[in-house]
């Protein structure tokens, strides 16, 4: 990838250039996890990526939507943004408040994975359809959240991108009285799933999941099964990209290609 020295210098800096320009577009963000930013009229409205459940997967892990109900949903949607809300809503499905509500928690927790490691490069093209989005948020709210997870993860046991890579399995004796969705995490948790894993299995957000390991290990509730090299594969499967229809560049204006080693979504050096 190319680099232009009065270009945005971070992925923050692109989104906030979107914004303040009012622009359509999607931001592919080359990595691991990696992903594509969704922009609508300068706000962040959808952002995928294999590192976090979507607003779609949750909806159909959790088994708050059935696959078939889903399934008729998407049918008579097609690929017609923002009208997902209303199809659910009439379908006694989901009422458009819930629908905003995980559509914008899919996002933050989308932008707290990005950020737990560098981008390897961006490219700015033109936008790509998103038939599952939300209302729309100014990536400064996006920024400033992503920083607070990650300080609070940080304070709770040890760095957000090491919590992410770890697998843990529960301590013995496990205790009989714990909260609900302590439970599940310990019954779902061994020594091969990650927080990523266990977000995707169970239908919940990464960074939830992560907060709440790092809670059960302060009460003595997880043991650590694998160092942070372990190098076996991730067990959850990863959700299949969304199709891309052929999208145009959008004008070049200030928007460059970024060379690796640029700093990460959230606009400070961590985030």
């Amino acid at each position: 990838m190319t680099t232009r020295a009065d270009g945005p210098r971070n992925v923050s800096a692109v989104l906030n250039t979107l914004h303040e320009q009012q622009r359509d577009g999607t931001v592919l963000v080359a990595g691991t996890p990696g992903g594509r930013i969704h922009v609508r009229q300068g706000l962040v409205v959808s952002i995928d990526t294999p590192g976090a459940p979507g607003a779609e997967s949750i909806l159909l892990k959790s088994g708050r939507v059935s696959d078939t109900a889903w399934t008729a949903v998407r049918a008579v949607c097609r690929d017609e943004e923002g009208r997902l809300a209303d199809e659910l809503s009439a379908r006694g499905l989901l009422t458009a408040t819930e629908f905003e509500v995980l559509c914008v928690a899919a996002v933050f927790d989308a932008a707290f994975v990005l950020a737990l490691a560098p981008p390897q490069g961006w490219e700015v093209t033109g936008p790509v359809p998103v038939p599952v989005s939300g209302p729309g948020l100014a990536p400064r709210r996006i920024a400033a959240e992503t920083t607070r997870r990650l300080a609070t993860l940080d304070g709770l046991w040890m760095p957000a991108s090491a919590l992410a890579a770890l697998r843990v399995q529960p301590a013995e004796p496990v205790p009989s009285l714990l909260p609900p969705r302590y439970g599940t995490l310990l019954r779902a948790a061994n020594d091969r799933r990650t927080p990523r894993d266990l977000a995707f299995a169970l239908g919940r957000g990464t960074y939830a999941v992560m907060l709440d390991l790092a809670r059960m290990h302060t009460l003595g509730l997880l043991k650590e099964t694998a160092s942070l090299t372990d190098a076996r594969p991730s067990t959850a499967p990863r959700a299949p990209a969304p199709e891309t229809r052929n999208p145009k560049p959008v004008p070049v204006v200030t928007l460059p290609r970024r060379t690796p080693g640029a700093h990460q979504l959230g606009g400070t050096g961590r985030s």
